[in-house]
């Protein structure tokens, strides 16, 4: 069962405290000492951050947690755990929200290629373009009625890599630029 890391940042926390330099790219966590002043004058982070800017510069975070939670080997495995992986976000049910996501970016891709990758979509937002959930069947299934429709309407095109432009000339093309 994983710990609830929320009690990190319900409180101020007294000290004393350890900082961890995580760097994205090597997928590393350095442990550095406690340190108040200015960052240029941390020889320590200076020290560990020039190891990762060659060849090309690193992304890196630095994370200040109290030693107590840190000297605790579940707790640091949980800290570790969700430093690496990052948080779940929207995801935090399992519904797959992400996948789904790229999913729409990759079937938006395809759409775009389609119209040989320009701003010319005569489809732009059409019906045949919603995004629906198949959902009859099963709301039959348990008695439910058909949903309203209430809420945004959601397109492929939302999706789109060239969505604003397509977007401004559509507005253009109806007046709203005028």
């Amino acid at each position: 069962m994983p710990v609830d890391l929320s009690l990190l940042k319900s409180k101020p926390e007294e000290g004393p405290f350890i900082r961890l330099l995580v760097c994205r790219n090597c997928k590393s966590i350095e442990e550095l000492p406690d340190y108040e002043g200015r960052p240029s004058d941390d020889l320590l982070l200076n020290i560990s951050v020039e190891k990762h800017q060659k060849p090309i510069p690193h992304e890196g975070l630095l994370f200040k947690i109290p030693v107590k939670y840190w000297i605790v080997p579940k707790v640091r495995e949980e800290i570790t755990k969700q430093i690496s992986g990052g948080a779940s976000g929207l995801d935090a049910f399992g519904t797959n929200f992400y996948q789904t996501k790229m999913t729409f970016h990759e079937d938006a891709m395809t759409c775009w290629g389609q119209h040989n990758r320009t701003l010319d979509c005569g489809d732009y937002k059409s019906d045949k373009k919603q995004l629906k959930p198949d959902t009859a069947a099963d709301r039959k299934e348990a008695g439910l009625e058909k949903p309203g429709m209430s809420g945004p309407k959601i397109y492929l095109c939302d999706f789109c890599p060239v969505k604003s432009g397509v977007q401004e000339k559509a507005f253009t093309k109806k007046g709203l630029y005028n």
